[in-house]
C-alpha cells in the first residue's frame, strides 16, 4: 500500500457515519431490544419515556424522511404514549412495503390487541402475520411469524393447527429467536404436549433455551422453575440472578418474582423496602400481581410506612389491568 492508499485509509476512520449509521436518541430510546435498526442500536426491552421518545423519534424522521424503519420506532412510541393513537396505523401502513416483516408485525399487534383506535380483528392480525412470516428468516419476521404460531395453534383468525404451530414456533426458536421459544413454553404448558414424566423438563429447557437467547420474560419464567425446582434442580441463588438480569432490562414479571424473594426472605434477609422497590418496579411495567402486592403492602404498612394514597393508585392501576380484587381492595380504601 502507498502512503496516498494509506492516507486514504486513515482519513476514512476519521471521517462521520453516514446519517443512517449513526446510533440516535429514538433508537434508544425506542427501539427494538432484539431487532435493532442497526448494530449497536438496541433499545429499552419497554419504552419507558413515551414522551421523550416520541420528540426523539420525530426528530430522527425528519431528519432522515427516507428510512422506513424510524416511522416503526415512531409509532412503537406514540403507542406507548398513548394506545390509542390512531396515527400509529397510517405511520405502519405507510411504510409496510418498505419495511414489510416489522411493520406487518406490528400491524397484526394492533388488531391483536385492539389498540391504535382498531376493533380485536383476530382475522387480520393472523393475516399480518403471515405476511410478515413469508419472509422468514429474515430475523424481522420472527415477532409475526412467532405469534402467527401461537394463533394457529389455538385456532385464532383461521382454521386451528396445532402441529403446523408448534412446528413454527420450534423452526424459529431453533433459528435463535427468543419469544419463540417462550411461546413454545407456554403453549406446551398449557397443552401438557408430550411425554408427561418429561413435561416439566422441557418447559425449563425452553426457558432457558429463551432466556440464552435474550428474551427477558423466558429468563424470569425459568427462574421461577429454579426457585421451585420444577423440570430442574432448585437453584435459588440463579433464580435471583435471572430475576435481577430480567428486572435490570425492564421486564416487569421479573422485578416481581425478585419483589416476592425480598419479601419471603427466600435465600435472602428479608427486606421490606427491598420488596416495595421492585414491586413498584413489576406494577410500573403493568403487571397486575405486582400491583395488587404494592397495594396491599402499602395500605398496611408491612414493613414500610403505611401509604394509602399511593396503595390506590397502585391498586386502581390492578384493577385497570383486569384484577377484580385489586378493584374491590381499592373501593374499600377510598
Amino acid at each position: 500500500m502507498n502512503r496516498w492508499s494509506a492516507l486514504g485509509v486513515a482519513l476514512a476512520f476519521l471521517l462521520p457515519a453516514p446519517l443512517w449509521a449513526q446510533v440516535t436518541d429514538c433508537d434508544r430510546l425506542a427501539g427494538f431490544s432484539q431487532l435493532p435498526r442497526i448494530e449497536g442500536a438496541a433499545g429499552p426491552y419497554v419504552v419507558h419515556d413515551p414522551a421523550a421518545a416520541v420528540t426523539a423519534c420525530e426528530a430522527a424522521r425528519a431528519a432522515q424522511p427516507d428510512e422506513p424503519f424510524f416511522a416503526v420506532l415512531l409509532a412503537r412510541a406514540r403507542l406507548a404514549a398513548n394506545p390509542e393513537d390512531r396515527t400509529v396505523v397510517e405511520l405502519l401502513a405507510g411504510v409496510v412495503e418498505q419495511i414489510s416483516p416489522l411493520a406487518a408485525s406490528e400491524l397484526g399487534r394492533l388488531y391483536e390487541m385492539g389498540l391504535a383506535g382498531l376493533p380485536i380483528g383476530d382475522r387480520q392480525a393472523r393475516d399480518f402475520y403471515r405476511l410478515a412470516c413469508d419472509t422468514w428468516p429474515d430475523r424481522l419476521a420472527a415477532p409475526g411469524c412467532t405469534r402467527r404460531a401461537v394463533m394457529m395453534i389455538e385456532g385464532r383468525g383461521g382454521p386451528a393447527d396445532e402441529t403446523g404451530g408448534f412446528a413454527l414456533l420450534d423452526n424459529l426458536c431453533r433459528g435463535g429467536w427468543g419469544g419463540a421459544c417462550t411461546q413454545q413454553a407456554f403453549q406446551t404448558d398449557l397443552r401438557g404436549t408430550g411425554d408427561f414424566d418429561t413435561l416439566g423438563l422441557e418447559i425449563a429447557r425452553l426457558f432457558e433455551a429463551g432466556c440464552d437467547a435474550g428474551d427477558l420474560l423466558a429468563c424470569s419464567q425459568f427462574g421461577f422453575r429454579l426457585e421451585l425446582g420444577e423440570g430442574v434442580e432448585l437453584d435459588v441463588s440463579r433464580a435471583q440472578d435471572l430475576y435481577r438480569r430480567a428486572c435490570t432490562g425492564g421486564e416487569p414479571q421479573g422485578c416481581s418474582y425478585l419483589g416476592e424473594i425480598y419479601r419471603s426472605g427466600l435465600g435472602v434477609q428479608p427486606d421490606p423496602d427491598q420488596a416495595a422497590h421492585f414491586f413498584t418496579l413489576g406494577c410500573e411495567g403493568n403487571d397486575p400481581y405486582a400491583c395488587v402486592t404494592l397495594g396491599d403492602i402499602l395500605s398496611e404498612g408491612r414493613g414500610v410506612e403505611r401509604d394509602v394514597p399511593r396503595a390506590i393508585v397502585a391498586l386502581e392501576r390492578a384493577c385497570g389491568l383486569g384484577d377484580p380484587e385489586a378493584c374491590d381492595m381499592a373501593d374499600v380504601l377510598r
